[in-house]
């Protein structure tokens, strides 16, 4: 199918009510009836020959393919936005703080890897870092104590004023070393292992439990409470317990053989990272390029 073949302002109509979950909410957000937003992404979904969305009662669920079509045309918008930001912004290099807000246990090495990036490309930047836990962040960016947030659920369900993107989605995993490895395990045998977490209400583990097991967890051994990826992953490797980590922080300590995985027969726990800012907030120029570099970066990553 040729672009010129679709309507490309149904395309943003699809985005809209694909991040904002609903007919009526896109319709307010893009000043449209909720009639005309129905019929523009049934054009659409007639136009590709696909279902884009589940309609389950009111509620709005992304169909797999139109969950890959919209990352893709998330990717797409962002990187406009940032021509037409450097076409009309050329001799104004952008200068000042920037201030990101990140869950606690987002990887350290992974962010300083985005971050030297973006301080070597804009040198007249000061960027400030807050690790913050998930219920901080949205006082936080409503109070501009931050202009920009990643987060693993998506800010906008819990203020209004908020808008969320989702950035990329990361398989979740269980690995340990070889001391607490076991093959195929059964839910008593992972209520007998020594867990290390990353906050004390366990919920990860507990997510991934019934995830795979398709039951509460009950009560677990919990060794650590350790907030980072990166602690996390170093206490698993000198045998404290095992743990959850990203697939993506996994795999080249599964490949040397320090970490083990252990697996069920479930596919794998996905969850996703969202990039969170105050709704029409006007930011100064160094964060608006934080989250526009932020954006591009991470929604063209796998996770």
């Amino acid at each position: 199918m040729k672009l010129h073949s679709i309507d490309l302002n149904k395309l943003n109509v699809f985005v809209v009510a694909a991040e904002l979950g609903g007919f009526a909410t896109a319709a307010k957000r893009l000043a449209l009836t909720r009639s005309a937003v129905s019929q523009s992404i049934a054009a659409l979904e007639r136009a590709l020959g696909l279902a884009l969305f589940h309609r389950v009662g009111r509620r709005l669920v992304l169909t797999e393919r139109g969950r890959m079509l919209a990352d893709r045309v998330r990717q797409y918008q962002v990187a406009l936005e940032e021509i037409m930001h450097d076409l009309t912004n050329q001799s104004r290099e952008p200068a000042g703080l920037a201030r990101l807000g990140i869950f606690v246990g987002f990887s350290k090495a992974r962010l300083t890897d985005f971050l030297a990036r973006f301080l070597r490309a804009h040198p007249r930047v000061t960027a400030k870092v807050l690790f913050l836990p998930q219920a901080e962040m949205v006082e936080c960016l409503r109070e501009r104590r931050i202009d920009v947030a990643l987060s693993i659920h998506p800010l906008n369900r819990q203020s209004r004023d908020l808008e969320s993107m989702r950035l990329f989605e990361e398989e979740l995993v269980l690995v340990s070393g070889p001391k607490h490895f076991v093959a195929n395990p059964s839910l008593d045998d992972l209520r007998r292992m020594p867990i290390v977490e990353y906050y004390d209400t366990g919920e990860l583990t507990r997510a991934w439990v019934r995830h795979h097991f398709g039951a509460e967890p009950g009560e677990l051994q919990i060794r650590a409470y350790a907030a980072a990826v990166d602690f996390v992953l170093e206490l698993i490797q000198q045998n404290v317990g095992v743990g959850i980590v990203p697939r993506y922080v996994a795999d080249p300590l599964l490949r040397r053989g320090r970490l083990r995985q252990i697996r069920t027969r479930r596919p794998e726990l996905m969850d996703a990272i969202w990039l969170n800012q105050l709704r029409g907030a006007r930011h100064e120029p160094a964060s608006e390029r934080l989250a526009a570099e932020l954006a591009r970066a991470f929604a063209s990553s796998v996770g």
